[in-house]
């Protein structure tokens, strides 16, 4: 009897009260489900609206070039950060030459070029690695060419089979008579992402070294720029530094010679291939792609406007496909969900036009092209015309000529990626080991002296975490109970 009248007077006090701008809670169903719901769509509204937001983060003057590129380096540095770009590079005074008794530096002889194994220095311990392709006679130009993640360097040259001869533009470009280095990126697969003493996984290579530089504020992304921005110290510092700079990229490559031409100012001219569009569904895209207030600041109309009012190639080729990681298996799990689809011709368009608005209030939308290839391989004839163009070369693009033949007995290219990856690694555990220090710097300012002192001098400390770190949503604009 007791009982049922502790219920009784319980049920009674909770509905005589209720707290302002409030009702009774009557809500059904999944609410989780629903929670998430709700938040999907707040989502969806903000991306959507990101588009026009981003402008108030910008203040560009067009008067005239100079006053535009400082108006837009504070975004430039924002960018640069976002991106982990931020570790000092190591000086390129000049490239190694790759060899052992089985595999000579030079790798082939082509029509008019000669290619070299070589690498060169990023940070310590950590090398670009890859090809350089050295015309015969003074350079029309010197070109970092970035293959897709999945190609290797060799691929571009016709050293491997894979890619058609006519869409090898590193070999074409320098048949042209441009000094070309390409890179090897970090690739897709899993082979080496885990401790075998632990546990492996199937994330992507590009997805392993991700995870661990995220925390670090630094990315795959940065990284493989810098080993580009490494590869522009020394054409600017070699014999031929006053050679023009180009970037020229496919897939993620593309990526990476968008987000190398934003950056730096020294490129001339930048080839997009295969990449370029709204990325206002980047959240579908592979984990690796993910970079921290992207979409705040940058979509790749504002990354080219960066670029501006220097030249800007957009090539509408169609992107690499990408179902996903690797697929789950025996003592191999843990890989984020995430695909690369084909690029909507339209999606490439719009981008386009919203770019071409910063190049026409400079004057310069000659400089940004819009090229749609008749099919969908990167480096079509129109490409390499504009691109050879802009370095004073105005007759007809060379034809493919001869493929070169691989000089080296039993290469393998499985070695050389390994190494790439290991540096990345490596470098990013030799961070994380000094991240005490760079807390401890970076708290130095935190008055202990006393708990006044100490509350007071932490509040730049909570709003760095919450605008820099985890993110701060907009205040509530609804009331409680709307």
């Amino acid at each position: 009897m007791f009982l049922n009248l502790f219920l009784f007077i319980l049920a009674e006090t909770t509905n005589s009260y209720i707290l302002p701008n409030t009702d009774e809670f009557t809500a059904q169903g999944d609410l989780a489900a629903q929670m998430v719901g709700g938040i999907d769509k707040f989502l969806t509204r903000e991306l959507e609206a990101s588009k026009n937001e981003r402008e108030k983060l910008w203040n560009r003057d067009y008067s005239s070039f100079e006053a535009y590129e400082k108006s837009v380096k504070p975004n430039r540095e924002r960018f640069k950060k976002n991106i982990g770009a931020v570790d000092d590079r190591l000086p390129v005074n000049a490239l190694e030459y790759i060899s052992d008794t089985d595999n000579p530096s030079l790798v082939a002889q082509g029509d008019n070029y000669s290619v070299y194994s070589v690498r060169w220095n990023v940070f310590k311990n950590v090398y670009g690695e890859g090809l350089l392709l050295e015309p015969k006679g003074k350079p029309l130009a010197q070109i970092v060419a970035l293959p897709d993640a999945d190609w290797m360097p060799e691929t571009l040259t016709g050293l491997s089979p894979g890619l058609a001869h006519e869409s090898q533009f590193a070999r074409r470009l320098a048949e042209n008579g441009c000094r070309v280095l390409i890179p090897t990126l970090i690739d897709r697969l899993d082979t080496w992402s885990g401790n075998p003493a632990i546990r492996m996984t199937n994330q992507p290579h590009r997805e392993f070294i991700y995870r661990m530089a995220f925390e670090l504020g630094r990315h795959i992304i940065g990284y493989e720029v810098q080993k580009v921005l490494a590869a522009v110290d020394w054409f600017s510092n070699n014999a031929e530094k006053s050679c023009p700079i180009s970037v020229f990229g496919y897939g993620e490559g593309g990526l990476i010679a968008l987000y190398a031409g934003a950056i730096d100012t020294r490129i001339n001219a930048v080839v997009v291939s295969g990449y370029f569009q709204s990325r206002q569904e980047v959240w579908e895209e592979p984990i690796y792609r993910n970079v921290w207030r992207l979409l705040y600041e940058f979509g790749d109309a504002e990354l080219a406007s960066l670029i501006a009012p220097r030249k800007l190639i957009i090539e509408a080729s169609d992107g690499p496909k990408v179902e996903g990681p690797p697929p789950p298996r025996s003592g191999r799990s843990g890989a984020a969900p995430g695909k690369l689809d084909s690029i909507p011709i339209d999606s490439v368009e719009a981008e386009f036009r919203r770019a071409n608005e910063f190049y026409n209030k400079l004057g310069k939308s000659e400089n940004l092209i819009l090229i749609k290839p008749v099919n969908s391989l990167p480096g079509s004839d129109e490409t390499l015309f504009e691109l050879l163009k802009t370095f004073g070369k105005t007759n007809q693009v060379k034809p493919s000529g001869v493929l070169p033949v691989d000089q080296r007995k039993g290469f393998d290219p499985s070695q050389r990626l390994q190494r790439q990856f290991d540096q990345l690694v490596d470098f990013t555990q030799y961070l994380l080991r000094q991240s005490v220090f760079r807390r401890r710097e970076f708290w130095s300012k935190a008055d202990k002296s006393s708990l006044e002192k100490w509350q007071e001098s932490c509040k730049y400390y909570r709003e760095y975490l919450w605008d820099e770190v985890i993110g701060k949503f907009p205040p509530p604009d609804m009331p409680i109970n709307p």
